[in-house]
C-alpha cells in the first residue's frame, strides 16, 4: 500500500512539474514524517474534480463569445478571436488525474477506501466525470491524449488519439461506468449526494448528446448509442435539470458574480437580443436587462450605434458584437439579467444538461426516424421546457409555441437549441458547429483568421513538451506544425 501511495504522489509531482512549472509552490506541512504512510481521501479527490467544472460551464472567453450569446463591452479582444493557442495541461494534472487516482486506488485496494463509499460508486462517478472533461476537451481541440494519458512517470509523452478514437473510448467508458453504479454511497459528491439514479441520468444524457454529435460521421453507431441512452434513462423534465451547485462561499460561488463585483465587462449581445425581438420571444426579459440610459444610438459618440427597441415598455439594446474600441458605455446596453449574476442558486449560469436540450435532441432524432414521436411534438416540448426553465409564464410560452414552425426543419430545431443553450457557451458552440445554424456573422474586427473559430489550437507548452506527438496530430489534420488551426473542422463537423 505504501508503495502504491508513494507512486501516485510521485506521479502527481512529476506531472505537475512537467505541465505546470510556472505555478507557485506550496510546501504544505514541512514537519510531516517522511516515514509515515499517507492515505489519499478519494471522496475529497472527487470533490476537487467537480470544483473544476465552473471553469468550463461559466467560461466567458471563448465558446460563449463565438456563438454570440454575449458581447464584451470595453475589452473586445476575445470577441475578435485574438487567442489562437489554448492550453489543456491543467485538465490532465488537475481533475482528470484526481479522478484517475480514485479509479486506481479502488481497483487495487477498494477496502482501504470504502469510507468514501462503495468502490462501484467511486469508480463509476470518476469515470463519468472523466468523460465529461474529455468530451469538452476533444470537442475543442479534436485529437487529444486519451488512451495513453494519465500514466504519469510511466508515459510522460502520450500520443494524441484521433477524435474518432476518443469518442469510441468515451462511449465504452460511459457504458462501463453505468454498470458500476451500485448505489453504495459516495462521500464528496456535492452534486447528487451519492444518488446512483441521478448519476445514471447524467451518464445517459451525456451519452445522448455525444451520440447525436457524431451522427453525421457514423450514423449507425450514433443511432445505436442514442437509443441505448434513451432506454437507460435521460432527463424527463425540468426537475431533472443538471446544474452545478454553486454556494455563497467565495471559493465556490458563481463566476459571473465575481466578474461583476468590480467590473462590467459583459452584456447581452446584439445578435441574441435582436433575434429574440424579431420573434417576439418572451425569453428576452430573462436573457437581457433593460438599458439604464439609451445613450449609444445613431448620431452619438460610439464607434458603432446600439440598436434600441422598446418591448413591453422597456428599452433593450444588445452590445454590438466583435468591435474593437467601440466607445460604448456600460449603461447604454442590456446587461446580463440579475438572476444570472447575483441569484443565490445561480442555476442558469451553471447548467450542465437541461431537459430542453434533451427535447431538441429527441426532435432531431425523431426527424431521423431513431425514436418514436414526431419532431414537432419534441420541438414544442423543448421550447416549453426552455421557457419554463427561464421563468416565462405558461400563457406567454403557449403564444410563442403557437407561432412556431408547424413542421420544424433541422434549421428550426438548431435555432431553438441555440436560444435554449443560452450561457452554456461551449455546448452551444459545439452544436452550432455541427448544425451550422443559426447563421452568425463573424466579428467586425477579426484579429485572427477570417471566420468564427471552429477548433482551438494547441498550447505552446504542449507543442514543445510533447513535440513529436503534437506534430503528428497536427499533420493528421492536413496542417503543418505552427499552422493556424482555428479554421480546421473537428472530426464530427462535416459541413
Amino acid at each position: 500500500m505504501k508503495k502504491q501511495i508513494q507512486k501516485i504522489i510521485g506521479l502527481l509531482t512529476v506531472s505537475s512539474l512537467l505541465f505546470m512549472s510556472c505555478e507557485t509552490v506550496d510546501f504544505g506541512d514541512e514537519n510531516l514524517s517522511p516515514n509515515a504512510v499517507s492515505q489519499a481521501n478519494t471522496g475529497a479527490l472527487i470533490t476537487s474534480a467537480m470544483r473544476s467544472m465552473p471553469g468550463i460551464l461559466a467560461n466567458a472567453s471563448a465558446g460563449i463569445l463565438y456563438v454570440q450569446h454575449i458581447s464584451e463591452i470595453t475589452y473586445n479582444d476575445d470577441s475578435c478571436y485574438e487567442t489562437i493557442q489554448w492550453n489543456f495541461d491543467g485538465y490532465y494534472t488537475g481533475p482528470l488525474m484526481n479522478l484517475q487516482t480514485v479509479i486506481n486506488l479502488n481497483t487495487t485496494d477498494p477496502g482501504t477506501y470504502s469510507s468514501s463509499g462503495s468502490a462501484g460508486m467511486q469508480m463509476g462517478v470518476a469515470h463519468l466525470l472523466q468523460v465529461w472533461f474529455y468530451h469538452h476537451m476533444t470537442d475543442r481541440w479534436g485529437a487529444i491524449p486519451y488512451s495513453e494519458a494519465l500514466k504519469g512517470v510511466d508515459n510522460l509523452k502520450p500520443k494524441f488519439d484521433s477524435q474518432q478514437a476518443v469518442y469510441t473510448g468515451m462511449m465504452a467508458q460511459i457504458d462501463a461506468a453505468l454498470g458500476m453504479l451500485d448505489g453504495g454511497g459516495l462521500n464528496g459528491d456535492f452534486m447528487f449526494n451519492g444518488d446512483a439514479t441521478q448519476w445514471k441520468r447524467f451518464g445517459n444524457t451525456m451519452k445522448m448528446v455525444m451520440a447525436l454529435r457524431m451522427s453525421d460521421v457514423d450514423g449507425a453507431t450514433a443511432q445505436a448509442k442514442f437509443v441505448e441512452a434513451v432506454a437507460g434513462g435521460v432527463l424527463q423534465g425540468n426537475a431533472h435539470n443538471i446544474h452545478y451547485p454553486y454556494t455563497a462561499a467565495d471559493d465556490n460561488d458563481n463566476p459571473w458574480q465575481d466578474r461583476f463585483q468590480t467590473r462590467d465587462d459583459f452584456a447581452s449581445s446584439d445578435t441574441m437580443v435582436e433575434a429574440l425581438i424579431a420573434k417576439s420571444d418572451p425569453r428576452l426579459h430573462a436573457y437581457a436587462a433593460p438599458v439604464v440610459t439609451a445613450g449609444g444610438g445613431a448620431g452619438g459618440s460610439a464607434k458603432v450605434p446600439v440598436n434600441y427597441t422598446t418591448v413591453d415598455g422597456k428599452i433593450y439594446g444588445g452590445m454590438p458584437y466583435g468591435v474593437l474600441t467601440p466607445g460604448i458605455l456600460q449603461a447604454w446596453v442590456s446587461y446580463l439579467p440579475h438572476q444570472v449574476i447575483y441569484k443565490s442558486d445561480a442555476t442558469q449560469s451553471g447548467m450542465i444538461f437541461s431537459y430542453a436540450q434533451v427535447c431538441f435532441s429527441m426532435a432531431e432524432a425523431a426527424s431521423k426516424g431513431w425514436v418514436s414521436g414526431t419532431a414537432k411534438s419534441w420541438y414544442d416540448k423543448g421550447i416549453a421546457a426552455s421557457m419554463s426553465q427561464w421563468g416565462v409564464s405558461a400563457a406567454d410560452s403557449a403564444t410563442y409555441i403557437a407561432a412556431a414552425a408547424a413542421a420544424p426543419a433541422i434549421g428550426d430545431i438548431a435555432y431553438e437549441k441555440w436560444v435554449a443553450l443560452y450561457l452554456q457557451g461551449y455546448e452551444a458552440w459545439a452544436e452550432w458547429r455541427r448544425l451550422d445554424a443559426p447563421a452568425l456573422t463573424p466579428a467586425t474586427d477579426i484579429l485572427n483568421g477570417t471566420a468564427i473559430p471552429v477548433r482551438h489550437g494547441y498550447g505552446a507548452r504542449t507543442a514543445s513538451a510533447n513535440k513529436a506527438n503534437h506534430d503528428a496530430a497536427v499533420t493528421a489534420m492536413g496542417k503543418s506544425p505552427g499552422d493556424f488551426l482555428q479554421d480546421k473542422r473537428v472530426w464530427w463537423d462535416t459541413k
